[in-house]
C-alpha cells in the first residue's frame, strides 16, 4: 500500500501538469467554440429573419398564383434554406470589410455596391446549392441541370425581387450605421 502511494507522487511535476491541462484545453476549446458559435448566430439571426420573412411572403404570393392553375409551389424548406443562404452570403461579404474606403461617401453609392457585391455571392452561393442537389450526377452534367434553372423566367424574377430586397437591407442597414444603432432604434421602434 506504502509503495503504491510511493509510485503515485513519484511522478514529476511537469508530467502532472500536463495530465492536468489535457481536459483544461478541451473546455477552453469548447467554451470558445461555444461562444463563437454564439456571435456567429447573434450576428446571423437579424439578417435570416428578413429575408425569412421577405421569402415566406414571396412563397405565399406564388402559392396563390401557381395554385390555381395546379402547379407544385416551392416547399416551406426551401424558402428556410434559401434565406439562410442569403443571410450568410451577406455576413460573407460583410466580414470582407470590401466597402472600408466608401464609409464616408454617400449612402446611395455604398448602397448599390453591397447590392451588387451581396448579389455576386448570393449568386455563387445559389450555384453551389444547386451543384449539391445533383451531386449524384457528373459535375457536367449538374452545371447543365443549374444552368438550365438559371435561364427560366421564375429564376429572374425571384433575382428581381432579390435585388430589391437586398438593397432595402443594405439601404435600412447603411441608415441605421451612420446614425448609430440606439439612435435608429429609438426613432424606428420609439425606445
Amino acid at each position: 500500500m506504502i509503495g503504491r502511494r510511493c509510485d503515485v507522487t513519484t511522478r514529476t511535476l511537469p508530467e502532472q501538469k500536463k495530465r492536468a491541462e489535457i481536459p483544461h484545453r478541451r473546455e477552453r476549446l469548447v467554451v470558445r467554440l461555444w461562444n463563437r458559435l454564439g456571435v456567429e448566430a447573434r450576428s446571423l439571426l437579424p439578417t435570416w429573419i428578413f429575408f425569412m420573412f421577405s421569402f415566406s411572403l414571396l412563397r405565399l404570393t406564388q402559392n396563390v398564383i401557381l395554385s390555381d392553375a395546379g402547379i407544385d409551389v416551392v416547399p416551406p424548406s426551401k424558402v428556410f434554406v434559401g434565406s439562410l443562404i442569403v443571410a450568410k452570403a451577406l455576413l460573407t461579404v460583410d466580414r470582407l470589410r470590401l466597402f472600408t474606403r466608401f464609409q464616408h461617401g454617400p449612402i446611395l453609392v455604398i448602397v448599390v455596391l453591397k447590392t451588387l457585391a451581396y448579389m455576386l455571392v448570393a449568386f455563387v452561393f445559389q450555384y453551389s446549392q444547386g451543384i449539391y442537389e445533383h451531386r449524384h450526377m457528373v459535375f457536367a452534367e449538374a452545371a447543365r441541370e443549374v444552368a438550365l434553372r438559371f435561364t427560366t423566367a421564375r429564376f429572374w424574377v425571384i433575382q428581381a425581387w432579390l435585388v430589391v430586397l437586398i438593397f432595402a437591407f443594405a439601404a435600412t442597414r447603411e441608415f441605421a450605421r451612420r446614425i448609430g444603432r440606439s439612435r435608429f432604434r429609438r426613432l424606428f421602434l420609439g425606445r
